[in-house]
């Protein structure tokens, strides 16, 4: 039996620091899509290339009751790998779904959760809601409102950033960031773009002790000049943003004319749901 999934990346963090003591973060799904193909009928002889998301599929298998049956995996992703785009969450969201068809089985939440935190830190995007959660430990989990859409001009860089070994370092702790948090749920309760941009553009400034952002100025300097709202970054990747409520054509040919060198540009469209 062979079934297809998909599930959408994120474009870094709109907020990541630590919130009464624990590092949280809040991401919103956009265009791009890992495809993933599951079949019980097939070798695994790419495991060595998929260990994150064989190991994911074979713990859930044995806590069903399958252990020891094999299931492949073929993936095929649009999805920036190693740059702050959560195209690892993505595949094991994916992976998941297409699991519970294969098993005929009911999406539980805290199952994805515990499975997926056992494989690495993980990004929000495991919700159907824009979701205030602790990516290390699952702990903290506060759905604030519906995602909705905005634009994202991304410059990303040539740095690739393994989630587990990034955040395995002795890194700097994050910033508090409880006095932003107000304005986080304000932003999505009544999907205003201006105040989330608001909200992430000081959390990437408040954590560059942690995360050093070598085109930070360049990017603030584009934002002025094509009418971006705020900026929005990776916290565990190369990549820094600009975010926009719409883009119209006089912002696109200042767009157009935007380039740092070593850096690819891409736009992306946040979703409004993950469907």
């Amino acid at each position: 039996m062979k079934i297809i999934e998909r599930y959408p990346g994120s474009v870094g963090e709109v907020i990541q620091g630590k919130c009464n003591e624990i590092d949280i973060l809040l991401s919103c799904p956009i265009n791009l899509y890992t495809k993933i193909v599951l079949s019980d009928e097939v070798e695994r002889e790419n495991e060595s290339f998929y260990l994150k998301s064989y190991k994911f599929i074979d713990n859930i298998l044995e806590e069903w009751g399958y252990k020891g049956k094999k299931v492949g995996v073929a993936i095929n992703s649009t999805i920036p790998k190693g740059k702050g785009f959560a195209s690892s969450t993505a595949d094991l969201c994916a992976i998941y779904n297409g699991l519970l068809k294969l098993t005929d089985r009911s999406f539980n939440e805290e199952e994805l959760i515990r499975h997926c935190l056992k494989i690495e830190p993980t990004d929000s995007i495991i919700f159907d809601k824009a979701t205030i959660f602790d990516y290390k430990e699952g702990a903290v989990k506060e759905k604030v409102g519906s995602y909705f859409k905005f634009y994202v001009l991304c410059f990303i860089g040539k740095n690739i950033v393994d989630t587990v070994e990034y955040n395995g370092k002795k890194l700097e702790p994050l910033k508090d960031i409880n006095d932003l948090l107000i304005d986080l749920r304000e932003a999505f309760e009544n999907r205003d773009t201006k105040k989330l941009a608001k909200v992430s553009t000081e959390s990437i400034i408040r954590n560059q002790h942690r995360l050093k952002y070598d085109i930070l100025e360049e990017i603030l300097e584009i934002k002025k000049l094509t009418g971006g709202l705020g900026i929005i970054g990776a916290h565990s990747g190369d990549m820094l943003g600009i975010i926009f409520d719409s883009i119209d054509d006089e912002k696109m040919k200042e767009i157009e004319k935007s380039e740092i060198i070593g850096y690819e540009k891409i736009i992306v469209e946040t979703l409004d749901a993950i469907n």
